[in-house]
This record gives structure tokens, sequence and C-alpha cells, in this order.
């Protein structure tokens, strides 16, 4: 329960971040569609950033136990989810953004953040695992959701400066190699501002949205309720049944990272694609808004919850 209010402390911390973004757009210091200029910032230099710093730990056994653990339990995860979207989709008429949404947290901009404040920094290294995986799925099945089969390309894939800051990141972390002074400190700088400035970033992207039209959609409700309380439940169902943290001693603490990622709110790369690909992006934002705020409330109870039942 403990953490479960540090992590309510932390949200709303991160809460009156995204306020000032709303407000620096509302007060005209700022244009909401310059967000896109930070999103593409945060993506492409300071999330690999944060990758590269977080993989600067001792190699150890039980870091890479730990690492394929999570591993493994977010491809197991990220298949039952396709599943379970393609499902929902078929019985409910659900779109392609409205799957994709429902299937993909964003467990790199929001989690990081908040498993470094709440857990330690040298917890994060975990986020990697999650990440990885996401990442992989992104460029593969997320593409051809929504842009179509033709979009996905192998070369995207391996050029992406997530994945290759995640392979020279492990690369580092399987040769015990640390960055030299100069690079080591601006690889950790550059890192350490993920938290604020995509909060800011959000902030921005609220401020264009009509919040009211938002809330009144139905099926906006339906995706995010799937995506921070449905899905998030199928995996401790998941862990429950399993009981690998029983068995394992310290798979509850690895695992409770990859819920964190699990719990929250719609991805911000799905908006991001939707607008790539002309693919209902107005929706794909709202959506996303609505994950942001509700999550506030939802991921200190769906970890409370983890906790109890685990």
């Amino acid at each position: 329960m403990e953490l479960s209010i540090l992590l309510l402390e932390q949200m709303l911390s991160m809460l009156l971040m995204i306020l000032m973004g709303y407000g620096a757009v509302k007060a005209g210091i700022v244009e909401s569609r310059q967000s896109a200029v930070i999103s593409a910032l945060t993506l492409y230099i300071i999330v690999p950033c944060v990758v590269v710093n977080s993989l600067q730990i001792e190699f150890t056994l039980e870091k890479l136990e730990g690492l394929l653990l999570a591993a493994g339990f977010a491809i197991v995860m990220h298949f039952l989810f396709i599943g379970l979207a393609l499902l929902m989709g078929k019985k409910g008429r659900l779109g392609a953004i409205e799957q994709a949404s429902m299937i993909y947290s964003n467990g790199g901009n929001i989690i990081i953040p908040l498993v470094s404040a709440l857990l330690g920094e040298s917890q994060v290294f975990y986020c990697c695992a999650f990440i990885m995986v996401q990442t992989f799925f992104f460029w593969t099945h997320t593409v051809a959701l929504i842009g179509g089969l033709k979009q996905v390309s192998l070369k995207k894939i391996v050029t992406n400066p997530n994945v290759i800051a995640i392979a020279l990141g492990l690369v580092l972390f399987f040769t015990n190699t640390r960055l030299p002074g100069i690079l080591g400190t601006t690889v950790a700088s550059m890192g350490s501002v993920v938290g604020p400035v995509c909060m800011l970033m959000i902030g921005m992207i609220m401020a264009s949205a009509d919040l009211k039209a938002v809330f009144l959609s139905g099926r906006n409700w339906l995706v995010c309720l799937g995506r921070l309380v449905l899905f998030p439940s199928v995996m401790l169902l998941v862990l429950w049944i399993s009981r690998v943290t029983v068995y394992l001693s310290y798979a509850k603490d690895v695992l409770l990272i990859l819920f964190l990622a699990i719990c929250a709110p719609v991805a911000a790369t799905v908006t991001q694609m939707a607008s790539i690909f002309h693919n209902k992006e107005e929706q794909a934002g709202a959506i996303n808004v609505m994950s942001v705020i509700l999550s506030i409330l939802t991921m200190p109870l769906m970890v409370a919850l983890y906790q109890a039942l685990l």
C-alpha cells in the first residue's frame, strides 16, 4: 500500500508538470503543434540515452536472469494482448487505432521516470526488457495494423535509435564496459530530463483537445478501461496462475516493473503512427489524453491489487 501512495504522489507531481505544458499553450507561450518536435527529440534522443545509461551497471547472473524473465513475460503478454484486442475488435467492431491503443502502453516515457523515482535508477535496467520487446512489436505489428503490411520494414527496425541503444547498452552491460567521462556524463544528463520533458509534451497535446468531447465518447471509455484495467488484470491473472512470484525469489520485484509498464496509459507512439499514416490521428490523440488523465487514479489502484494478490 505504501508503494501505491508513493506512486499516487509521483503521478500527481507529473500531473502538475502536464498542467505546466497545458498552461504554456493556453497562455500563448508555445503552440500545441510544437509538441511534435519535443516528441521526436524524446523518442529518438532522450529515451535512447536513458536506455544506455540504465544498462551502465555491473553484470551479474541475477540481473541477467531478471532481464530474461521480464523480456519473456513481456513477449507473452504482448501476444496475449494482441489476441485479446483482435477478439474484442471483432466482437465490438473496434478499429485499428482502438485496438492499438488497448495493446500498447507508454512503457518508456512515463514508466522510466516513475521507476527511477519510486524504486531507484538501478531498477530502470529492467524497463529495457519491456522497451526492447515493445519496440519490435511497434515496428512490425503496429505498423501493419495502422499503416498496412507494406509499411513494415526490417531496415526501420534495425536502424531505430531505440533498438541501437538497446544493442549498444547490452554490449556494454555484458562486457562490463563504462562510457568514458564526458560521454557518460552527457548521456546521463540527457536521460535525466525524460520525465519533465514528456509531461510537458503531454500537456501541450492536451491543450488542443476538446476534453469534454473526449470524455463523452463511450468508445473512448471502453478503450481506456481496456488499456488501464482489463489488460493489467489479465497479467495479474497470468502471474497468479503461474505462481512465478512464489517459485522465484526475485520475480515479484522484477515483474512489478513490468506490471507498471502494462498499467501505463496509451503509448504516445500510437498517436505518432496514426499521424504518419493519416489514420484517425484525432481519435488516437483523444484516447491518449483520456488514458493519461485516468491513469492517475487507476495505476495506484492496480499496483495495490498487485501487492495484495502476489
